[in-house]
């Protein structure tokens, strides 16, 4: 069972501690004000305008490999190498490193993106801080990410009645990479599941204006494995109904050293996090 944690309970340490030393998952509600709330409706209004464009005018903004951004096709990418590729278009924006070019030319859609930027990135500094105080170390995972390596990505799954090969689902199994993950269910579309330390798989409760949080690889590995990275999927139970969602991948500033914050003995090497990253979005594409 994957958690709702009220991020105004006076019990909110002890439900974050318990989700993320055990499934590595919750869904937080009541961490937004409502004008952020509102900004983030009218973003998703902006986003799916652009994927409703038609696929020439889209490629004008195809992925680039070497910064993580842009857009990419049905079919680009597969979490899961050893899986079919994952039924889902996607589109990749940043505040600081996004070119130019990769901007659509939709009216307003630059600014309300940055704005999502800065409402997500303002949130991601309250979880670092609670994380902080449960892991008793300082300021360490703040200081970290004043100024992050993020990467957001607006994901549309179509509606498909074709032919599906073996094992192949809107997104395949993976565990995501960096710090921790926000993640919007835009829309009411069952799919999203979580596997548990056990192997058995849980869906994730959609809640309106909540925000899906889960540990990236690297924030267990930072954590002594304290903190759990657990896999997760899209599966095709409503695939004839259109998904979309939107997860903001948290990434430490480039030249910070990974290494152990407990007091238990270290279970890794310490690593830079943007050369673990980009070894790890090397897999994928």
């Amino acid at each position: 069972m994957i958690p709702v944690i009220d991020f105004q309970s006076e019990t909110v340490l002890e439900e974050i501690r318990e989700a993320y030393t055990t499934v590595g998952f919750a869904v937080l509600k009541n961490c937004l004000h409502t004008q952020d709330q509102q900004t983030m409706r009218y973003w998703f209004k902006k986003m799916k305008k652009f994927f409703e464009l038609n696929l020439e005018t889209k490629n004008k903004y195809k992925y680039q490999t070497e910064n993580n951004l842009g857009y990419s096709i049905m079919g680009d990418e597969n979490v899961d190498p050893t899986a079919p590729k994952d039924m889902k278009e996607s589109f990749n924006y940043n505040n600081t490193r996004m070119p130019k070019e990769l901007w659509p030319e939709l009216e307003g859609f630059k600014k309300t993106a940055l704005q999502s930027i800065q409402i997500m990135d303002d949130l991601t500094i309250k979880i670092l801080k609670k994380f902080d105080t449960i892991l008793n170390c300082g300021t360490t995972l703040v200081n970290a990410h004043k100024e992050m390596y993020n990467t957001t990505r607006v994901i549309h799954y179509p509606a498909f009645e074709g032919t599906l090969e073996d094992r192949q689902m809107r997104i395949g199994e993976h565990s995501d990479y960096g710090t921790i993950t926000l993640l919007w269910q835009i829309n009411d579309v069952p799919g999203l599941e979580v596997q548990d330390l056990g192997g058995v798989w849980h869906p994730v409760p959609y809640e309106e204006d909540g925000v899906v949080v889960n540990i990236g690889d690297l924030l267990q590995r930072w954590t002594n494995d304290y903190f759990v990275s657990t896999k997760h999927r899209v599966v095709n139970t409503h695939i004839h109904i259109p998904r979309y969602s939107m997860p903001h991948f948290v990434d430490p500033q480039p030249g910070t050293i990974v290494k152990n914050l407990t007091n238990q003995p270290d279970k890794y090497e310490p690593i830079e996090s943007k050369e673990y990253l980009m070894w790890r979005l090397a897999q994928s594409y």
